[in-house]
Formats: structure tokens, C-alpha cells, sequence
């Protein structure tokens, strides 16, 4: 067997490689199975075996957002046919883990609102090396109290996002009530808080 040559992968990407098989004397599938792949990367072909017409298997490495980036990491191929074992090994080098990305949350100022009236809230954010939609959530709004926008997305253009506090008639009146945002994008999330009063 001639396993795959030494390859690099990005983080969030994808990579091809290559194991090559010959068979003596023998006609039968051979089965590959990979071991000690580095945390964060996965091969995406569930098939991995080598049809017994074929001698080669092309595969699709696949490296996660936030893959630990890392050097010459020491990959296992293992080729199972015709009563066979064969073991051989190639080297798979991570870059721009998360480590070169970063995600970076602005949470709105401290807000008042009145009951059964609206207060406009800005939320942003700043990206480094990764261009992706933020999605934003809110927990632990006051009681009463809710975000008017159904889309809490910051597009892949945009850095920031104008939302607009809703307080129905019957909220609750509460000084500096503390709201988490969490902001998710390209495998980061961020948190922030802010204070929210409501007014009678």
C-alpha cells in the first residue's frame, strides 16, 4: 500500500488525498481505516473501502472551523484484504485554527424603556480573517420585554445590527436588569451583557 503524501489542510477547509493499493494473488475489497486523525478533522466519505476493480481511493479530509491548528501530526492508514494487514503512515499539517480568527462582541449600551413603548438597541461586531453571518441571541430579557426583529443576523458585510426593544403594556418596571447577548459566527461565539430598566 502507498499511503497518501504529507498534506496541509486550512481550518474550515477541505483537503484530497490519495491511497494507492496492490494486490498478488488475491481479488478482493480492501478496507481502510484512519487512526489518530488530528482533533478537529474528520474524513468525509463514509465508504472507505477499495472496490476489488479498483487500486486507488481518493478521500476528502475535512478540517472544522476552530480544528487545532498543528504541525506534521503523525496519521495511521490501515488496508485490510484477503486475509491482509498492511499499516503505513503520512502527515497532516492544521493551519488558521482559531487561534488566527477572532470574533469580537460590542453589546449595546445600558437601554430604558417604558411600558407599552419601544428603545432601539445597537449591537456590533468585528471580524479578524474569516468572512461569515453572525447570528446573535438574547437570554433573560426582562419579563415583558422582547426583540421586534424575527432576523437577529448580522450579514457577512455588515458589522452591526439596529434592534428595537419592544415593552407591552403590562412589563414588569425593573431597574438594570441584566441581558446576555451571544453573538455565533465562523465557529466563535461571544457573550456580552447590558442592563435594561423598565419604566411605568
Amino acid at each position: 500500500m502507498k499511503g497518501p503524501s504529507d498534506t496541509s489542510i486550512e481550518a474550515g477547509d477541505t483537503s484530497t488525498i490519495n491511497v494507492n493499493v496492490t494486490r498478488e494473488k488475491f481479488n478482493a475489497p480492501v478496507e481502510l481505516k484512519f487512526t489518530d486523525l488530528p482533533e478537529g478533522v474528520s474524513i468525509m466519505e463514509k465508504d472507505l473501502s477499495i472496490s476489488k476493480d479498483a487500486t486507488s481511493a481518493k478521500l476528502t479530509l475535512k478540517a472544522n472551523p476552530d480544528a487545532k491548528a498543528i504541525d506534521d501530526h503523525k496519521v495511521t492508514v490501515t488496508a485490510s484484504g484477503g486475509g491482509m494487514t498492511e499499516d503505513v503512515t503520512f502527515k497532516v499539517t492544521v493551519k488558521g485554527s482559531l487561534a488566527a480568527k477572532k470574533l469580537t462582541l460590542k453589546a449595546p449600551y445600558d437601554t430604558s424603556i417604558k411600558q407599552n413603548e419601544t428603545a432601539t438597541i445597537n449591537v456590533e461586531v468585528a471580524r479578524e480573517k474569516f468572512n461569515a453571518p453572525v447570528e446573535l441571541k438574547f437570554t433573560d430579557l426582562p419579563e415583558g420585554v422582547s426583540i421586534m426583529e424575527k432576523d437577529l443576523s448580522i450579514s457577512k458585510d455588515a458589522t452591526s445590527a439596529k434592534l428595537t426593544l419592544k415593552a407591552t403594556p403590562n412589563a414588569k418596571a425593573i431597574d438594570d436588569h441584566k441581558v446576555t447577548v451571544t453573538a455565533s459566527g465562523g465557529g466563535m461565539t461571544q457573550e456580552a451583557t447590558f442592563k435594561v430598566t423598565v419604566k411605568k
